[in-house]
């Protein structure tokens, strides 16, 4: 960008001293016109004072001729006194290279506009000849140089770059600019690639966290089925636990009961004579027997409760495995998908990756190549060189 702001502005320098150079080609041609009409005007006064062209006796036609010389030589004295300033400008400007050897000329002095009728004061002091043949003849190789000079500075133009692609511009561009646009292709490819492969990876790595995620959740529902499960075996252990307490009161009862029974008997034995096994059954009351059987239908019922409970578990436990061995299946076939898929792309990336760096070590052979034969010739030329210094030239005289 700083290379093309230069090339703008070297442009600009030249056409803006083109520019100045035409307007001072200007100025010296709108002199040259004046005193070529100034000339014509003076002779063609001089011409109607001879008579020619004019009746004899006109008193008006007499005055008439004497203002027109009289305004003929007003402007023949006005435009040499511009073309002499507008000589010494140029003299001043140009170096001196066409002044008169009579004219005191000052290169210092100001070129612009301004002071135009300081030079024009300034010339009649200086240069005290008219102007003649010779000053028109200076000025035109004045004109003739400022020429030469625009067409100098046209040279310089520098050409830009057009704003439009060109198709054809591909095909001028020198080998080693495309040779160095191609390694800087090779190597933005290669790193666009890194970059892909890159995504790959992460992608990848985001699936697995993904497939790990759904086995994490699987293995959090399973633990509540587990939880559950363990929640209903622990109240089937406390049931149990309070059966046996239960079961332990009453076996202490029985045994308090038995001993008095046994104290009785030994009183009654003391007594009377043994009792037969009819009364003995008659001494148990029907009470007790109906809340024995009342606590046993009790009891079944809880335990049918706890086996359903039990089988219900079982069942959530049964599922919940299949589920999860199902999503198990379906994410080692995911992971085998994903790691065909990488094992793929890593190859496919392996294949270009030992392409390009085939092409690259053959742009960098032939570029070697190139440099140890630019190499060589400039050895054989400085090697040249140097036996046509060290010859002695043929027209050299030896001491």
């Amino acid at each position: 960008m700083s290379m093309l702001v230069g090339k703008y502005e070297s442009n600009a320098t030249a056409l803006r001293l083109a520019l100045q150079y035409s307007e001072q080609c200007i100025e010296a041609y709108e002199l040259l016109l004046a005193l070529a009409e100034s000339e014509q005007s003076l002779i063609l006064g001089q011409f109607r004072a001879a008579g020619v062209g004019s009746s004899p006796g006109d008193q008006s036609g007499d005055e008439n001729i004497t203002q027109m010389l009289k305004r003929a030589h007003d402007c023949r004295k006005t435009a040499e006194n511009a073309a002499k300033a507008l000589l010494l400008k140029l003299d001043g400007s140009c170096g001196g290279a066409f002044a008169v050897a009579g004219c005191s000329v000052q290169p210092w002095e100001s070129l612009s506009s301004n002071s135009h009728t300081s030079t024009t004061s300034s010339t009649a002091s200086s240069c005290d000849t008219e102007f003649t043949k010779e000053d028109e003849q200076r000025l035109k190789d004045y004109i003739q140089q400022l020429k030469n000079d625009r067409a100098a500075v046209k040279l310089t133009m520098l050409e830009l770059e057009s704003i439009h692609i060109d198709p054809l511009s591909y095909d001028v561009k020198p080998r080693g600019d495309s040779q160095r646009l191609d390694l800087e292709n090779a190597v933005l490819m290669q790193e666009l690639m890194a970059m892909k492969e890159e995504m790959a990876e992460l992608k990848a790595q985001l699936y697995l966290l993904e497939k790990e995620k759904k086995a994490l959740e699987l293995k959090l529902s399973t633990r509540e089925a587990q939880e559950q499960a363990y929640l209903v075996h622990i109240e089937h252990l406390k049931s149990e636990v309070e059966e046996h307490k239960e079961q332990r009161m009453r076996s202490l009862s029985s045994t308090s009961s038995g001993g008095k029974d046994k104290s009785g008997k030994d009183c009654a034995d003391a007594a009377s004579p043994a009792l037969s096994l009819a009364e003995l059954r008659t001494t148990h009351s029907d009470s007790e027997l109906a809340a024995e059987f009342a606590n046993a239908i009790r009891r079944e019922k809880k335990l049918k409760a706890r086996v359903q409970e039990l089988v219900s578990a079982l069942e959530r436990l049964t599922k919940s495995s299949e589920i999860r061995h199902q999503q198990s299946a379906e994410f080692v076939n995911d992971l085998k998908r994903a790691n065909s898929n990488l094992v793929a792309a890593y190859e496919k990336a392996k294949k270009k990756h030992q392409n390009k760096l085939k092409k690259l070590e053959s742009q960098m052979m032939a570029m070697v190549e190139r440099h140890e034969t630019q190499v060589r010739m400039l050895k054989q030329r400085i090697a040249l060189l140097e036996e046509e210094n060290s010859r002695p030239h043929t027209n050299e005289t030896s001491l």
